[in-house]
């Protein structure tokens, strides 16, 4: 009989973790079955997915930590069987850390159960989080990641064990989605990565010799400013915009910027990060706008190449392309969170603008649509909230049908979101919850609830706050 290594495990658990809802034993489910490799140690499958490698599971573990550089802070989802969890703090070195994330209480017990991982959990740069409720869990990762990427965003490498990840159980459909999310957002420098250098490559020129939002701190204190994304709401205040640009600063962002020109406002700020060409059809005008643009370093050069003369660049904090590049120091660095939206907000709220009020910032299907009607025009070839940058218009098809999520609408009952626009809403809030001093207000939304944000829902209240604040 195999020996069973649960309460050494647990026990050094215990003094070491950052989940305190560990479990006792349990018998395994139907799901697990327990199996010897071909090498003789013991590896799982969990519902019919093999975790671990049927002939060699240690040597898969190593071949997962091969790219981890010395000194890397690692959020993994995933634990398996722990085979990969050595060689990764054996490769992240004495100043790194690794927190690990797994829901899955049937792989975790027996993970603790047939092997012995008492030296990785006794090891200080080991955390583990686990719950069986999903609030809990949220709210730890939350903070976990929260506390990693003010501490060390540059070094912050986020992993998924995808056998494990394939594993979550059905009663985590939230933090499920929000996961998939954040595995989307990483698939993205793989994907982007070769274009994301190109540009930056042929844009290096412009960006030594351009100013960096660094010279816009505090530059509007106290000023009111909208910011105007192209979300179906903006179908309601698309009329009142000339009014209230009476009021207040006018920022947007590109996918906005044809609904601005067709209304004859020029945008005091013009906000893009998409390095793909599909995004230079939004700037047509650019050239005749009196406005600034706010750009990073890697969007896409024919859009600088149009661009007025007033232009700032920002650096994405822990982009890879700046790694120990005194740039982002010299320049400025945003926090993107993955959506132009949400490094147009960050970057208003350094220029302590306020009240900021969102415009179009739906991050649901609002109506059934993703976009404003004054935008169709010019978004029928381009679905920026949906995954079809990544996996064609196909899997965008799927992703509608099989992956909406039900999130909390601003009129008072729920509405559906996808997982990329669930992530950029998410983002979003986390931005927010960082400057608790900035008065941000949501507009005339039709949308998801921005928590914290209030909603209004009168063009008139918003000239108010304009006026008032």
């Amino acid at each position: 009989m195999s020996p069973n290594y649960f309460d050494k495990n647990i026990s050094a658990l215990e003094r070491n973790s950052h989940s305190k809802d560990l479990f006792s034993p349990r018998p395994f489910s139907e799901e697990i079955e327990a199996f010897p490799a071909q090498n003789g140690q013991i590896t799982l499958r969990c519902n019919g997915i093999s975790i671990h490698s049927s002939y060699d599971p240690q040597k898969e573990g190593e071949k997962f930590a091969r790219n981890i550089e010395p000194g890397a802070s690692v959020c993994l989802y995933g634990m398996g069987l722990g085979y990969h969890l050595g060689p990764l703090l054996e490769k992240i070195g004495p100043k790194g850390s690794l927190l690990v994330i797994e829901l899955n209480p049937d792989i975790l017990s027996a993970a603790f159960s047939l092997n012995d991982l008492s030296k990785i959990f006794e090891d200080p740069r080991f955390q583990l989080i686990f719950s069986e409720n999903e609030s809990t869990a949220a709210d730890q990762i939350s903070q976990k990641m929260q506390q990693l990427t003010e501490q060390s965003s540059e070094s912050l490498e986020i992993l998924f064990h995808s056998p494990s990840f394939k594993c979550i159980p059905k009663h985590f459909p939230k933090l499920s989605n929000a996961l998939e999310v954040l595995l989307i957002e990483r698939r993205f420098p793989a994907v982007l990565g070769g274009q994301e250098k190109l540009n930056f490559d042929r844009n290096k020129e412009t960006v030594y010799k351009t100013p960096g939002i660094k010279t816009l701190m505090n530059a509007h204190a106290g000023q009111p400013a909208l910011l105007i994304s192209a979300g179906p709401s903006l179908d309601g205040v698309f009329p009142y915009l000339k009014s209230l640009q009476k009021k207040a600063l006018i920022a947007c962002v590109d996918t906005a910027l044809p609904i601005l020109i067709q209304a004859g406002i020029d945008p005091d700020y013009i906000f893009t990060l998409d390095p793909q060409t599909e995004n230079c059809k939004h700037f047509s005008d650019l050239s005749k706008q009196t406005g600034a643009l706010i750009f990073t370093p890697t969007a896409h050069p024919h859009i600088l190449s149009k661009a007025p003369k007033k232009k700032f660049v920002a650096i994405q904090q822990g982009h890879s392309l700046f790694k120990n590049d005194p740039l982002g120091s010299e320049k400025g660095y945003t926090q993107s969170g993955g959506s132009v939206a949400c490094f147009a907000l960050d970057c208003l709220i350094q220029f302590a603008c306020g009240p900021i009020l969102l415009v179009g910032q739906d991050c649901a299907f609002s109506g059934g649509r993703t976009y404003a009607r004054n935008a169709r025009q010019s978004m029928n070839a381009m679905d920026r909230f949906s995954a079809n940058n990544v996996y064609g218009k196909e899997h965008e098809m799927k992703t509608a049908k099989t992956k909406s999520i039900p999130v909390a609408g601003t009129q008072g009952r729920d509405i559906l979101t996808n997982q990329a626009m669930y992530g950029y809403l998410r983002a979003l809030e986390s931005i927010i919850r960082t400057h608790p001093e900035a008065k941000i207000y949501n507009l005339g939304s039709l949308g998801a609830n921005i928590d914290t944000v209030p909603n209004i829902h009168s063009p008139s209240e918003a000239i108010h706050h304009a006026s008032n604040e």
